[in-house]
């Protein structure tokens, strides 16, 4: 004997419920099955039943009918929707209906995961094929307890979501100097000769070397409807990298390496204030411009580093040392380091 089909009658809107934040975009589901699982008969026989058309369609459809044309577009991925039956005794049905979603903002670029749902319902009934409305009951239920969730969830975590966020800002924090065996970081003090411990190249045609950088940490959050990105930058010298042949290591040499690290500060405290301004729609597109800026700055350092080098001949042409330490002194003490921090 064949398994016979039952299917849902197609649900109602629920005006009790009420979505004014964002719309169902789509529905998937990893099956094209139009039943949900099996249910008993009258005389203990099982059948499908389901929907008319797939799990995903019938679930988008109903789903759809609490859109409002919001801005705010959500895709919901069905990861189990299953009614089983089991027989207890002569006449007495226990029913379970499982269904898990997950929840994702979607929008041109990309999709973003932000909230999943379990919800597991049990019933009890008679073998009377009268009772299966009640069933279908039970699923409806179930399905509104998915999209109350949804919606639930944003309202709670709105202000923190970044697909309703209505603006952005780059927060810098004070320079990371925390003190290293390895490392010298800008803002702990200038540079001495027992920074340079990297091994000495003795076929160099110059006397020293430093090995200055800069980078930045992040963190980006959305507090109160604004894409936050935190930075917090750091300027420093790598002792294992910096060298110096024991012949050249005099104060006026020194100031030629410490120049190196001030132009390295300058540019830093440029960066962070180009930075400042960005504004973006998302996180990443935020953190992606800084990320692009960091790059050219890098190179910018890099460039004008060789120019020092050049231009004072590696310190020997002391005219334009005194020329170079004026210009960079002059450039940072220029710059309003309160305008950058937070």
């Amino acid at each position: 004997m064949g398994i016979g089909q039952y299917y849902l009658a197609t649900p109602k809107k629920d005006a009790s419920i009420k979505n004014t934040d964002f719309d169902i975009l789509s529905v998937e589901f990893d099956t094209k099955s139009t039943f949900v699982g099996q249910v008993f008969t009258a005389d203990k026989q099982k059948q499908n039943i389901g929907f008319r058309k797939s799990i995903s369609k019938s679930i988008e459809d109903y789903y759809k009918l609490y859109n409002s044309g919001k801005k705010v577009k959500v895709k919901i991925i069905v990861k189990d929707f299953t009614v089983t039956e089991t027989l207890s005794n002569q006449n007495s049905i226990s029913g379970n209906i499982k269904y898990e979603i997950e929840a994702y903002f979607e929008n041109e670029e990309k999709s973003t995961k932000f909230c999943n749902s379990r919800n597991s319902a049990k019933y009890s009934r008679t073998l009377q094929a009268s009772m299966l409305p009640n069933v279908e009951k039970q699923i409806t239920e179930t399905l509104d307890n998915g999209l109350k969730f949804i919606i639930g969830y944003i309202k709670n975590s709105k202000s923190n979501l970044e697909a309703f966020a209505t603006d952005s800002k780059v927060t810098i924090k004070p320079f990371y100097a925390k003190p290293t065996i390895d490392t010298v970081y800008y803002q702990q003090r200038k540079v001495t000769w027992a920074d340079f411990n990297g091994p000495v190249r003795n076929n160099h045609q110059y006397g020293a070397a430093i090995f200055t950088s800069f980078g930045f940490d992040s963190k980006l959050t959305v507090e109160n409807n604004v894409i936050i990105a935190e930075i917090t930058p750091k300027v420093y010298t790598d002792k294992n990298m910096s060298w110096a042949k024991p012949e050249i290591k005099t104060s006026y040499a020194l100031s030629h390496e410490q120049l190196h690290f001030d132009i390295c500060y300058l540019n830093t405290l440029r960066f962070l204030q180009k930075i400042k301004t960005f504004k973006e729609d998302t996180r990443d597109d935020l953190i992606s411009r800084i990320q692009y800026e960091y790059l050219e700055f890098y190179r910018t350092t890099h460039k004008m580093q060789t120019q020092y080098d050049e231009e004072t001949n590696h310190s020997l042409a002391n005219a334009k040392q005194k020329e170079w330490e004026d210009k960079i002194l002059l450039q940072i003490k220029q710059i309003d380091t309160q305008q950058i921090f937070d």
